[in-house]
């Protein structure tokens, strides 16, 4: 009971923090929650932020509606782009001592350059790790960590990739290096061969990337 009053206070702690009127308030405020913030970083108003850890890197700029909840360790690194209405959540009953058998990581990791659109959700009871130079682009794709039998339940994205708009990621599914997973497609296991374009229900590779093709992702913000 004390744990749950706990967490209500600092709901509404940080909830009050994200109204902060300056981005220079807001990350003094964030910063009392021991949260971690490198140079250049942009933390827009109304963005709510409160988890049990948070580190950025240098110039990581989080939108607008975006929400960082739960009972998860959250770790950016240098030029991160997070756009608006994001959803990085993960029920509080997670970190309960009545469900430590169920081995929750609890961790959502994103490499440097990366970019996450608009509109995702990323269900953090398990660990998603998106790495170095992709992109979660386009809007509405869902990532879940959690099910009724699931037990494998971590998320990985490797490096250089580009993700479409309304992706689902089942728990478990991963991709490898230099992929690209086309709009509307459902991963549900682990396809790990680089340089692949990957799509379909469930997803599967529709071919693999020309030797030719150097096409990358650059950032551009």
């Amino acid at each position: 009971m004390m744990t749950a009053k706990k967490n209500k206070i600092k709901m509404v702690l940080t909830r009050l923090v994200s109204y902060l009127p300056t981005n220079s308030l807001r990350l003094m405020g964030y910063r009392l929650f021991s949260y971690s913030f490198g140079q250049g970083c942009k933390v827009d108003w109304g963005v709510w932020i409160c988890v049990d850890r948070f580190t950025a890197g240098n110039k990581l700029s989080i939108r607008r509606r975006t929400r960082i909840l739960g009972p998860i360790s959250v770790d950016f690194k240098n030029n991160v782009l997070v756009g608006r209405g994001n959803r990085i959540e993960c029920g509080w009953s997670a970190a309960d001592p009545s469900n430590a058998s169920k081995n929750y990581a609890r961790s959502f990791k994103v490499g440097e350059n990366c970019l996450l659109h608009e509109d995702h959700l990323f269900d953090v009871y398990g660990s998603i790790h998106i790495d170095d130079g992709s992109w979660v682009a386009g809007f509405a794709s869902q990532f879940l960590t959690h099910g009724a039998s699931a037990m494998d339940r971590d998320i990985y994205i490797g490096k250089s990739c580009y993700v479409g708009s309304a992706v689902r990621f089942a728990p478990g599914a991963c991709i490898g290096d230099e992929c690209i997973v086309g709009m509307g497609a459902v991963v549900t296991k682990k396809l790990e061969d680089a340089r692949r374009i990957l799509g379909g229900i469930p997803a599967r590779v529709l071919r693999q990337r020309e030797a030719d093709d150097s096409f990358v992702f650059v950032k551009s913000w």
